[in-house]
């Protein structure tokens, strides 16, 4: 646990739980866990205390920020306060300081009367036990005015903004009881940085000092808190100001008077139950809406900063992990840099390793002995769902009243394909959904019905999710009004090609996204994976299971980046080129759309078969006459329109990208397969692994190959420096239940 007392002096009568205007707290997310990753018993209890220093004496930042410097140790928590107050008074004074004797060691508790009331320095206290996994920085109170200067002012507000800045700090803000909280500078400072409310807490204090006769303060504060009983974590109610939307605490902490007889926690604890639990307005308001004990007291902020603290560690679990692997990669290139150290691993061990890697070849290939093909399984739904996700970026256009898409619907897996298979949408079949989205009015024409598409309600959005369609299709009007930008020399009658290709990339970039979130499934599966067969074939042997377990979560990193770098290639060369030598499938293609697009937008009247026998008398009189249609439909669509250009962009684009989803559709998990699952169970590479976990060697062959004393403590240091990190990552991996 780490906890940075910033110093400030300013206010001798404030409660120890912040004073002045209002004061606000951080609790950065979590920085440990109360059991070591190999799930030994931490030491006791200790604090190590230490100094922080990003000012200089005039409190102005420094250059380079120099290493904590070390105080002192406490061993009794009842030592705490003094040896704080002598760390502060260091910080307080740094004249007397350089001047004294053996340093910040020789200085003590007893401050003289000229020293700085406030400075931005920072002491740090580290603390070792179960009960420790928070950094915990208290701010000082807000002012607004001091006897001895503005500039006071501007320390506390630059060290509280510096401080509520971090986006992984939680803003604890208290705000004492009877003020309005929206009046507060703390609140406008928590806004600036957070506005959206998803990491600030409002704490009210001292809520005795509301009168309970003063009906309509006490009313609104209930009413405050009420509102909000529902917020936080897990959350569900709204909150009325667009902010805090982790909501308000309020806790009734011991008077000084109690402080100072020594009262206990728990008594306090009990003392606050009881008021709220007799209090005039907060008895009904419980009573009426149960959710409110849960924002009522020390305990109840207590299980809420827990579960928000629970969340805030999984969202930043992935920076977490790279933050530490590239620590982790920095000190093996040093390593590697040293004289080498000879490896010879126990045979046993590789014995172990190798049904670790052909288990995990039988699941990914799906020869496992015992038949069950889980996870293979569970590849392919990864797969699919990213072909469904490909298929909702594929182009789609909107021509009258009917959506036509790149893919049918035997493609798209919605048919068995047939005669009717076009994958077209005519939304006039869908017609209560669409007049419920326009409004209730009639859709006749394709004004209303771009009109609906672009209201984009819930149920238009679902009926394209339904049909597998992009959630924007384009318009005739839109290719019409792209076109016209590209107009340059070109004779009546020509399109520029430029104005094809700005069609095609509006389409373009979406699979990227697609892509990865199909890799991080598999990945995470792999993990999974790799955790159970590494605890089936290595759970009598705990060091060895967890040194494997490391090496293979490092070999999966390494795959994942090899899959990661092929997918950016490939999908750079569909975002980047416009290409196929699949010319006779793209023209037919192209006819095809292009009939479907003119007949969307002629409408041809349907014909009985009588009007069809004349019809057909009529053709067969024209081809006398050299003018030959072999149907109806082909002398229908020779008809020229006024937007026969964009009618061809568009069946172009919906061909190219007919013929390009074909081939992104399974490159991909063929890129994941290839470089990911086939190397999977690859014993050489697990081998490798395992040596980049194992940089030293046995007893044996340390005293074979003695080297330099210097280099050898170096390398003591960096395999030391690399097993935490090993250590820390090995907990980044795990299951969130365990952490």
């Amino acid at each position: 646990m780490r906890t940075q007392a910033a110093n400030a002096d300013l206010a001798s009568d404030m409660e120890s739980s912040g004073g002045g205007e209002d004061g606000s707290g951080m609790e950065e997310d979590g920085e440990g866990a109360a059991n070591g990753a190999d799930g030994k018993r931490r030491p006791a209890w200790r604090c190590r205390i230490k100094l922080c220093r990003d000012y200089d004496s005039e409190d102005k930042p420094l250059a380079e920020k120099p290493p904590e410097q070390p105080f002192c140790v406490v061993r009794d928590k009842a030592h705490i306060a003094a040896c704080v107050s002598a760390a502060q008074a260091v910080l307080l004074n740094p004249r007397a300081v350089e001047a004294a004797a053996g340093g910040p060691q020789a200085f003590v508790p007893e401050l003289s009367s000229a020293h700085s009331p406030s400075h931005p320095n920072k002491v740090v206290l580290e603390i070792d036990g179960a009960e420790a996994d928070l950094t915990i920085i208290d701010l000082p109170g807000i002012i607004h005015d001091h006897p001895k200067g503005r500039h006071l002012v501007e320390v506390v507000e630059r060290m509280t903004k510096t401080n509520l800045a971090p986006a992984h700090h939680i803003i604890a803000m208290a705000l004492p009881a009877g003020l309005d909280p929206e009046t507060q500078a703390i609140r406008l400072w928590a806004r600036e940085v957070d506005p959206d409310g998803h990491r600030s807490i409002g704490i009210i204090t001292k809520p005795d000092m509301i009168a309970e006769e003063a009906h309509i303060v006490c009313n609104k504060l209930v009413k405050l808190v009420g509102a909000r009983g529902e917020l936080g974590p897990g959350g569900t109610r709204s909150q009325p100001d667009g902010h805090l939307r982790l909501g308000y605490y309020v806790v009734k902490n011991p008077s000084q008077e109690q402080l100072v007889e020594g009262i206990t926690f728990e008594k306090a604890r009990e003392i606050e139950a009881r008021y709220f639990a007799n209090h005039v307005h907060w008895r009904p308001a419980m009573a009426t809406s149960p959710g409110l004990v849960q924002r009522l007291g020390a305990n109840a902020l207590r299980s809420g900063l827990s579960l928000l603290l629970v969340e805030r560690i999984e969202e930043q679990m992935p920076a977490m992990r790279k933050s530490a692997r590239e620590q982790l990669d920095k000190l093996r290139a040093e390593l590697a840099s040293l004289p080498p150290v000879c490896v010879d691993p126990n045979h046993e061990l590789f014995q172990l390793l190798w049904r670790v890697a052909d288990g995990l070849d039988a699941a990914a290939h799906a020869r496992s002995d015992t038949g069950d093909h889980a996870f293979y399984q569970l590849m392919d739904r990864f797969y699919r769902e990213y072909g469904r996700h490909v298929m909702r970026s594929t182009p789609a256009f909107l021509v009258g009243t009917t959506l036509i898409s790149a893919l049918n619907k035997s493609e798209k897996m919605m048919g068995a394909g047939g005669g009717d298979d076009g994958g077209d949408l005519d939304l006039q079949s869908v017609l209560p959904v669409m007049k419920q989205a326009a409004g209730g009015g009639a859709v006749t024409s394709s004004e209303r019905v771009e009109a609906a598409l672009a209201a984009g309600s819930e149920a238009v959005q679902e009926l394209l999710s339904s049909n597998l369609l992009p959630q924007r299709p384009m318009t005739l009007a839109e290719v019409s009004r792209l076109r016209q930008r590209h107009l340059g020399r070109e004779l009546p009658g020509f399109s520029p090609y430029s104005a094809m290709e700005e069609l095609l990339r509006r389409f373009k970039g979406q699979w990227r996204e697609h892509a990865e979130g199909c890799l991080q499934e598999v990945e995470a599966a792999v993990r999974e994976l790799a955790g159970k067969t590494v605890a089936e074939q290595l759970r009598r042997y705990p060091k060895a299971e967890r040194v494997v377990g490391r090496a293979l979560s490092s070999h999966v990193d390494t795959l994942v980046a090899a899959a990661e770098a092929q997918l950016s290639e490939l999908l750079g060369m569909e975002d980047s080129d416009v290409f196929t030598l699949n010319d006779h499938y793209l023209r037919d293609t192209q006819s095809t759309f292009l009939a479907r697009l003119k007949r969307a937008y002629l409408q041809p009247q349907a014909l009985d078969d009588n009007s069809k026998y004349q019809v057909q008398n009529l053709l067969n009189q024209l081809a006398g006459y050299g003018v030959k249609f072999t149907s109806y439909d082909a002398a229908f669509l020779a008809q020229p329109t006024p937007v026969d250009d964009e009618l061809h962009m568009a069946a172009s684009c919906l061909a190219y990208f007919k013929v390009a989803f074909k081939r992104i559709q399974d490159e991909v998990p063929m890129a994941i397969r290839r470089t990911l699952l086939r190397r999977l169970g690859d014993r050489q590479q697990l081998e490798a692994a395992l040596r980049g976990e194992l940089p030293d060697v046995a007893a044996e062959a340390r005293g074979l190959l003695e080297e330099d004393a210097a280099v050898s403590e170096r390398r003591r240091q960096c395999v030391d420096m690399e097993r935490r990190l090993r250590e820390a990552l090995t907990v980044l991996h795990s299951p969130a239940t365990q952490l």
